[in-house]
């Protein structure tokens, strides 16, 4: 839970990183990244028995989704490692992880309920 409300954070402090200095790594990476996303993805849909126009379109709109995560995690790694935590106070540090530990406890639950019983 803990390893999941750091990336909830890490993914916070990527989108501040992108507003204020762009992208977080070279466009051939963020492109390689889509690619192969966008085949394992295409492939786990394909697999589920979605029909081909779907698994097409399901997997691309999964890869996006994921290769902005990536992003947004290298670029909030990025953020805290050039000193930008230092501006936000510790008890908004605190307060954002508290917040999303609770998030993430909610979030395993729900998808443990789905899993579960679907």
């Amino acid at each position: 839970m803990v390893g999941m409300s750091l990336g909830m954070i890490a993914v916070a402090l990527g989108i501040i990183y992108m507003f204020e200095t762009g992208l977080p790594m070279p466009a051939p990476l963020i492109l390689l990244i889509f690619a192969v996303l966008f085949i394992l993805g295409t492939t786990i849909f394909e697999g589920r028995g979605a029909v081909h126009p779907w698994s097409l379109i399901g997997g691309a709109i999964s890869s996006i989704a994921a290769t902005f995560i990536v992003m947004s995690i290298i670029g909030g790694i990025l953020y805290a490692v050039t000193g930008g935590l230092s501006a936000i106070p510790p008890e908004t540090i605190l307060y954002s992880l508290s917040a999303c530990m609770i998030v993430s406890m909610v979030t395993l639950k729900f998808a443990y309920y789905k899993l579960q019983y679907t």
